[in-house]
């Protein structure tokens, strides 16, 4: 019995570090997919032209010939800004809470609908119900730094409403991975907030391709 129940135990620990294997390996290009830089997610163009609608009184759409003096600065100023966001290299600093734990949800479905001729892989224990991923000693590839959640406001709603003397963009979080019975293809949730009321979430298949992990795709599963 206790042979058995070692080799039980040591097996989970191999499923638990294979897991945080692939996490960091996929790490970059998960960050570099569902972060972004609030400030052009949030920075609508300008009202440009003269609303057009029908004799019902429904809105058709814009007559942009018609545009004002005011409007044409208003258009300029608004493109002038948003280059000046997409040039500048200042780092984005993103949120996050590194203790990755199971999704809310039931992703076997959405494995096997996703990748056909798959059966999702399903411990008999989940002895492991979180784990915390060293964030830390993994290179991103992009301009996008995070830091620890615990670095801002922990009251409800202040991370929103605090002034930093940094370019804060949100905050980004993701589940534990489920896989199939292979360990070829698997599937997590994300989600990246940048508002009470901003933000989207996700589902990201992932899978094994040339002896590498990468993002087969990404499906939109709530905006706000």
């Amino acid at each position: 019995m206790s042979i058995i129940l070692f080799t039980s135990c040591k097996k989970e620990i191999s499923d638990l570090e294979f897991e945080k294997n692939i996490m960091t390996e996929i790490f970059p290009s998960l960050i570099d997919s569902i972060c972004m830089d609030t400030r052009l997610f949030t920075n609508f163009p300008p009202e440009y032209g003269e609303s057009i609608f029908d004799k019902t009184g429904h809105y058709i759409g814009v007559d942009s010939t018609k545009a004002t003096k005011e409007q044409k600065q208003k258009l300029l100023e608004w493109k002038i800004n948003t280059e000046k966001i997409k040039k500048d290299t200042s780092k984005i600093i993103i949120a996050f809470n590194p203790i990755i734990e199971y999704s809310n949800e039931d992703l076997k479905e959405y494995l096997e609908k996703h990748f056909k001729n798959t059966k999702a892989f399903v411990p008999k224990e989940k002895i492991y119900n979180e784990y915390v991923l060293d964030f830390q000693k993994i290179k991103l590839n992009n301009r996008f730094e995070l830091r620890h959640i615990n670095q801002f406001p922990k009251e409800r709603g202040k991370i929103w409403l605090t002034k930093y003397s940094f370019n804060f963009s949100g905050a980004v979080f993701f589940s534990r991975i489920q896989f199939d019975h292979n360990k070829r293809f698997g599937v997590l949730n994300g989600g990246f907030a940048c508002g009470r009321l901003c933000g989207q979430g996700f589902r990201i298949y992932i899978k094994k391709t040339n002896q590498k992990w990468v993002i087969d795709k990404i499906e939109e599963t709530w905006v706000s």
